[in-house]
């Protein structure tokens, strides 16, 4: 089920009044209700699936009761667990990425002493569908196993620790969530109240219109390009490749705040995943504002089980190299998310080793405060994002490569340039980002002793306690993003992952 579906603008709201009119005393029906939304949700797309994920439930559940019953031998537990967890995620969704990769080397060494025979060669791939959000919720799994061997107590209530795995407004593509935060939420009864009720409907509003206005229109334009290369000019292939850049954040900052806005709706709340990374002046910060819930657990359960930066220099740059080339693979099996992960480890150690050098530096140590100095910081962290685009974006190596060569050679073309043009593109991105500086703006005057900060707070009060004033605003954006939207909808870009 697609968050930005008809079928889910029915299923939340039929959820949110079912749940809400259940007594809060019975506090065990509601949580019942939402793992039921959950399975359902889950469901709609391939009903087979429910059960792959209430296996995965039922194991990891048992796992955290032996971690903690059988102390002696929690160790071997514990690698048991992170086997089962990786082989489940392997096979989904790196069975075939295996098999090809050694098919075409042996084929390849065939076509060299056999040539006669390599034409008869057949790619041995499997039938397999990649279930939706394997790879968030095996994240998940592993978390706890891991939090729970490291003394952290076990759920015990089975249908709290289901409702964790399967809750339907993170369950396909995140954020990854700490069962800690989950389930004392859980024990706390959540309680309605109409401030989160404000912040959820704004959030799914500012979701779908990052989503369907700005992600599957950037969409188009970007398609067009990477589709049609050859056909692409100097200005087609830095909008196409800028495009994608902007789309994958819209697109996934959009699914997050549908998620978060569906999540506080039932009284919950998951965490944020981006911190206006745009704005981050080097890769490492980049990194603690992007897809912050995969960063972290990247950082917490492998990274620093590595030894993290509390080893040798070279050991430390050795450690992030890995991370990130297995969080490459984490988002794809193929070449080129492997590279893609490789240069953004190249990228962070380059950037640690910058950062080192200009602190003891004196004249670029001096330079440092200047705003220039973070706003170039800006731009280079960008054009890099950019140039790793290119490699997450594209199918293959050799069409990267294609892509990088066309952004330096002054060719003509006008396709993709023309389309972004005549899209609704231009007007749609100025009131986004005429919506951020308001936002910005009206932030600071809040945290400010005027006059002005009076009247926003007046202005305030009265949004929030006249509900003819929400319906019209919330009616108003629903007819933006209704008159905006594209012919046909598009997928989310993470549900691959």
């Amino acid at each position: 089920m697609l968050f930005n579906s008809f079928t889910y603008m029915l299923f939340l709201p039929a959820v949110v009044l079912i749940y809400w009119a259940i007594p809060g005393r019975y506090r065990g029906s509601r949580a019942t209700l939402l793992l039921v939304a959950s399975y359902i949700f889950y469901m709609n797309w391939k009903p087979a699936y429910g059960l792959l994920i209430f296996a995965l439930t039922v194991i990891n559940y048992a796992l955290g009761l032996a971690l903690e019953k059988f102390a002696a031998r929690k160790k071997q537990i514990l690698i048991a667990g992170l086997i089962f967890n990786l082989s489940c995620l392997c096979f989904f969704k790196y069975a075939n990425f295996i098999l090809g990769s050694i098919f075409s080397g042996v084929h390849g060494l065939s076509a060299l002493f056999m040539p006669d025979q390599a034409d008869n060669w057949t790619s041995p791939a499997l039938k397999i569908i990649l279930p939706l959000g394997i790879s968030f919720f095996t994240f998940e799994f592993i978390h706890y196993i891991v939090d729970v061997y490291r003394g952290s107590a076990a759920v015990r209530n089975f249908r709290d620790f289901a409702l964790f795995a399967a809750f339907f407004p993170s369950q396909i593509a995140g954020p990854i969530k700490r069962f800690q935060d989950f389930t004392h939420q859980l024990v706390e009864k959540p309680v309605f109240s109409s401030a989160n009720f404000r912040e959820g409907m704004f959030l799914i509003l500012q979701g779908l219109f990052k989503k369907i206005v700005l992600g599957d229109n950037m969409g188009y334009v970007v398609n067009t390009g990477f589709n049609h290369i050859s056909r692409m000019g100097f200005v087609d292939t830095w909008i196409a490749v800028a495009g994608f850049t902007f789309q994958i954040f819209f697109d996934f900052s959009g699914y997050t705040d549908i998620g978060r806005g569906s999540a506080l709706l039932l009284g919950y709340k998951v965490p944020e995943n981006f911190n206006w990374p745009f704005l981050a002046a080097n890769l490492t910060e980049f990194w603690r504002r992007w897809h912050i819930s995969l960063s972290t657990w990247l950082r917490d359960y492998l990274f620093i089980p590595l030894g993290g930066s509390r080893v040798s220099p070279a050991r430390a740059r050795f450690n992030t190299m890995l991370t990130m080339v297995l969080g490459g693979l984490w988002h794809g099996a193929a070449w080129h998310y492997v590279i893609w992960g490789a240069f953004h480890g190249a990228g962070l150690v380059l950037s640690k080793e910058w950062t080192d050098l200009a602190a003891r530096t004196p004249f670029l140590s001096r330079l440092r405060p200047h705003p220039v100095w973070h706003w170039s910081g800006v731009a280079f962290t960008m054009l890099f994002l950019f140039m790793a685009g290119i490699l997450f974006r594209a199918n293959t190596i050799p069409q990267a490569l294609t892509i990088a060569h066309k952004l330096i050679i002054l060719d003509s073309g006008g396709d993709v340039t023309t389309m972004f043009l005549n899209s609704t593109l231009p007007v749609s991105l100025t009131l986004y980002l005429l919506y951020l500086a308001a936002r910005s703006w009206l932030d600071k005057a809040a945290r400010q002793e005027s006059l002005l900060n009076c009247a926003y707070s007046a202005a305030r009060n009265y949004f929030e306690g006249s509900l003819p004033t929400q319906v019209v605003v919330y009616a108003s954006v629903a007819f933006i993003i209704l008159g905006f939207a594209p012919l046909h909808v598009s997928p989310f870009i993470y549900f691959q992952f």
